[in-house]
């Protein structure tokens, strides 16, 4: 699609076809979007476009009106954002004007005056008639028709005067004449046509349109003829053929492509510039710093700033530079072999009086000479101001630093349309139909794009890279070669600076400028998974926090929010083949591992403790490293580690989520051969034989086989003196008594638990007593264990204690028809689960809350519909239970409606399900008690009997 605004507005579909748009603030709401194409228009800009003179009084909902009636012509082209509203995938001819424009200026000042007349030319042609010609008088479209008359007309003045140079005086004379006609006074055009008369042979013309001009002036204005009309005059009269000033050349590289994703950068560099003579542009390699410093360049040349490039990477000599600077700015040899013996100063000489840009390009590599010279002149050059990259800072008193980073990614998947606003993602789809003309980004391949992106750290060399390889392969082979990206991105452009043309050249250079001793801690950074603190990253790579800081200035570590650090995956990739080529590799894994294991032993007392969020905070900001640490150890077949590692995991990995992963990791490290000469800890042998067996609790392990595992934890812990030895252990015999269903059993365990020293344990074992009592019939007993249970895990502060607590009591609220109490009892539950970092709409508080609302709410149709809704959800997601849950309370509102043929079905259904092992299946005590109500009503007793025989058999601790 495309809007046109060079002329009456105008909008044209894919097709080519006009789509007619209604006149009025219709076409004024789309002229104020397409000035601003891809950027957001506020909500208040856009009411003051549509209502310059009063604002109507619901100026919101009358904007909303009119942005519907917009949409309903052109579709999801308009769409909201956080900024406000903007226009996407569409074309304007004002963009493309300005576009052409700004080339045709650039080739001026490269003095290539045939590319001047043909992009004037073709930016002259996107003209139909004067610009938003139809709209009716606004102050937005006021402001723009002056700002694109002055840039029409500075583009027909240079049209006119490469004409002037190519085609000579005769061929513009009548364009000329006319453009004099239009306008007497503008006293530039009145010279260029007194010059091209008096090169015509017309000399006595030329000195009457001089006359003219300068009686209307005076008549007029008052005033006397400017230099511009004087010097023409004196050039007339003294016969002369003048030659039209040119423009000095900024000699500045000529980019082949957009530069993409650096529009922040851009918009901040010329006012930085301007308070700061010294701005360097700091990050990896790959990142972009030269293409951004190049298109600053040219925008600062644009607006009339002399600039001069210098590029320091073919430089190796640093005495070299100063012979560099100085053809960049100009002066060459004829500076060198005169004046001072001294380069700097000659230099020094040649800046006097001068304002000048100087875009020094790649320092890295001769940062300490760099940093030298450009500090002398700048100290002694007032006019002089310099843009400068480097992988590291320059280090003079009064530098700015402006960093470069990857170009953003989203976290997750979006919708296409804010999936393109992503730079990274243009630049992917931008490069990939340089290479493949038929490549877009679409539906069927935004998350693979999105894929590759990320893999590739939104690098903007290695996505061009990437995008180059699409004119070969399909995007899916890209993606599934993206393991060896070295291998895969070996190839870019021939004409590219050999440090740019694969991406190992580029992590090459950066590796070449570090020191021994620093390409040894880069190394070892690689064993970092997710990133490191401080004082992780200093001790498991050896090194001192200096070491860490020094690779972060040369941009190869990067420093993040809150005081980690990490690596780029691409320079991870390559630290971890140099820490194998240094033999490193499994020491450094060990140390790695050692250091995570020793933090989780850490952690893990305060997990039950009021401290806990805290403590759980501090671990899962290293998941990944725990994780990769026990995966690891258990590669290498070290088993005392790993069982290390492992052991103080178990309530972190519980109350974070991460079951089905420990449960997993658990099961790897048993695995693992063990004997006496292992050297294991037997305190960690007997969590190890625990771990894990969450799944109990969802009905998915074998309770036989977790008794197995819990009587082997026992046997370890008796050998070696440990059941007393901390409250996991504590635990054992209260979980086995548990899974035998053995209520004598239990008891005795939980009347010899000490309250001071064992409080937790005794909180959890009151829980599991309170059931039995209820399920004996003996509520006041129940109701007493209960309320101590809650009260020891109030005191400690534990959460995951006053979760199952505030269960208990919301239970009994509901047996007394206190339902709204009981909702506010879970609610709170829900608060004290989402401490923890849980996603509420997953969690086993919000299945008791729909359960309330499937049964007691005011709506059960609407509450079918919303639960309808959460099975979704969770079967996307993979999250069985709730899948169940969320069906088994919907079977409730099926029932209350009267559906109770349907309700059974659902039932039913659900019923297939279930996980293997019921006995500890809450979900399977949910489905039945239904199931139990729905037959009974349906006059089903043998649906009935079999439900209430299910029943019968759960060992659910809390089916009370």
């Amino acid at each position: 699609m495309r809007v046109e605004l060079l002329g009456p507005v105008r909008v044209t579909g894919d097709d080519g076809t006009e789509i007619p748009v209604p006149a009025g603030r219709q076409r004024a709401l789309l002229a104020r979007l397409a000035l601003e194409p891809g950027r957001h228009v506020t909500a208040a800009a856009l009411i003051d476009a549509l209502w310059p003179d009063a604002e109507p009084a619901n100026a919101p909902g009358a904007l909303h009106t009119q942005l519907s009636r917009l949409r309903r012509l052109l579709g999801d082209r308009v769409v909201h954002g956080p900024g406000g509203y903007r226009l996407t995938r569409v074309e304007t001819d004002v963009e493309e004007f300005e576009r052409t424009a700004a080339r045709a200026e650039s080739a001026s000042r490269e003095d290539s005056p045939a590319a001047v007349r043909d992009l004037a030319e073709a930016a002259l042609a996107l003209w139909r008639g004067p610009a938003l010609a139809g709209l009716e008088p606004r102050g937005f479209a006021d402001a723009a028709v002056v700002r694109l008359d002055g840039r029409r007309e500075a583009v027909a003045a240079l049209h006119i005067e490469a004409r002037l140079r190519l085609d000579g005086a005769d061929a513009v004379l009548a364009d000329l004449a006319a453009r004099h006609a239009a306008d007497p006074l503008r006293e530039r055009d009145a010279a260029r046509y007194m010059r091209a008369l008096a090169a015509s042979g017309r000399r006595a013309e030329a000195l009457a349109v001089y006359e003219k001009v300068r009686a209307r002036l005076a008549d007029e204005l008052g005033v006397d003829p400017s230099p511009v009309l004087a010097d023409a005059h004196l050039d007339v009269l003294r016969g002369i053929e003048p030659a039209l000033p040119e423009a000095p050349a900024n000699r500045l590289p000529q980019p082949l492509t957009a530069c993409i994703g650096r529009e922040d950068e851009l918009a901040e560099l010329p006012a930085l510039l301007a308070r700061h003579r010294l701005v360097t542009l700091t990050g990896p390699g790959g990142t972009g710093k030269t293409r951004l410093a190049v298109e600053a360049a040219h925008r600062l040349a644009a607006a009339g700033h002399a600039v001069r490039m210098v590029e320091l990477a073919p430089v190796q000599d640093p005495g070299r530079l100063p012979e560099v600077v100085g053809d960049a700015i100009g002066s060459g040899e004829s500076i060198l072999a005169r004046g001072s013996d001294d380069p700097a100063t000659r230099l020094v000489e040649s800046l006097r009086g001068r304002d000048l840009v100087l875009v020094v390009d790649n320092c890295e590599h001769l940062v300490g000479a760099a940093a030298e010279l450009l500090s002398h002149l700048l100290g002694r050059a007032p006019g002089l101001r310099v843009l400068a990259t480097s992988r590291e800072a320059l280090g003079i008193g009064g530098e700015t630093v402006l960093g470069v980073g990857p170009l953003p990614l989203p976290e997750r998947a979006e919708p296409l349309a804010d999936l393109l606003d992503h730079a990274a993602i243009r630049l992917f789809a931008e490069r990939g139909r340089q290479s493949d003309a038929a490549f877009t980004v679409d539906e069927s391949n935004a998350a693979t794009v999105l894929e590759v992106c990320t893999a590739l750290d939104g690098l903007p060399l290695a996505i061009e890279l990437a995008a180059a390889r699409l004119g070969g392969m399909t995007l899916a082979d890209l993606a599934a070669r993206l393991g060896d990206r070295f291998g895969l991105l070996a190839r870019g452009p021939r004409t590219a600076e050999p440090r740019q043309r694969t991406l190992r050249a580029v992590v090459d250079w950066s590796w070449d400028l570090l020191e021994p001793a620093e390409r040894l801690v880069l190394a070892r950074m690689s064993v970092f998974a997710g990133g490191a603190d401080l004082d992780a990253a200093c001790e498991v790579c050896s090194a001192t926090a200096d070491d860490i800081t020094g690779l972060v200035d040369k941009s190869l570590v990067q420093r993040l929010p809150g005081g980690r650090y990490r690596l780029l995956e691409t320079v991870r990739d390559y630290a971890a083949a140099r820490l194998a080529e240094a033999g490193e590799t499994a020491e450094r894994y060990e140390r790695h591992a050692d250091y995570y294991a020793r933090l989780a032993e850490e952690a893990e007392p305060h997990l039950m403790r009021a401290e806990q969020v805290e403590w759980l905070d501090r671990l899962a900001a290293d998941h990944a490293n725990l994780f990769a640490a026990i995966r690891r150890m258990v590669a290498a077949g070290n088993a005392r580690i790993a069982y290390r590692a492992l052991s103080p995991l178990s309530w972190y990995w519980w109350m974070r989520g991460y079951r089905d992963e420990g449960q997993e990791l658990a099961r790897q490290v048993r695995a693992l051969p063990v004997d006496d000469a292992t050297g294991i800890e037997p305190i960690h042998r007997v969590k190890v034989a625990m771990a894990g067996s969450w799944g109990l609790w969802a009905g998915r392990l074998d309770p036989v086989e977790i008794d197995a595992q819990f009587a082997e934890a026992q046997r370890i812990g008796e050998r070696y003196g440990l059941l007393e030895a901390e409250p996991l252990t504590r635990m054992i015999p209260l979980i086995r008594s548990l899974v035998a269903g053995d209520e004598a059993a239990l008891r005795a365990v939980t009347d010899g638990l000490d309250p001071e020293r064992s409080p937790w344990v005794r909180g959890i074992a009151l829980l599991f007593c309170s059931d039995y009592s209820q399920r004996a019939g003996r509520p006041e007993d129940a109701a007493a264990e209960l309320a101590e249970s809650h009260a020891i895990f109030e005191r400690l502060g534990e959460r995951f204690g006053l979760i199952l607590t505030l269960q208990g009591l919301a239970a009994d609220r509901m047996a007394a028809g206190d339902y709204q109490g009981a909702r506010s009892l879970l609610v709170r539950a829900l608060a004290a689960e989402a401490e923890f970092g849980a996603d509420p709409t997953d969690s086993v508080i919000a299945e008791h809350l729909w359960r309330i609302d499937a049964e007691h709410g005011d709506d059960p149709a609407a509450m079918l519909e919303r639960l309808r809704a959460l099975a979704e959800r969770a079967e996307r997601f993979g999250n069985a239970e709730n899948v169940i849950a969320a069906r088994t309370s919907a079977a409730v509102c099926l029932r209350r409606l009267g559906r109770l043929a349907e309700a059974r079905d659902a039932l039913l259904a659900s019923e297939d399900d279930l996980p293997q092992f019921l006995s500890f299946s809450e979900n399977a005590v949910h489905l039945y008690r239904q199931l139990a109500v729905v037959a009974r009503e349906l006059g089903d007793p043998d649906l009935e009997a079999r439900a209430a025989g299910m029943l019968a058999g759960s060992n659910w601790p809390f089916s009370s």
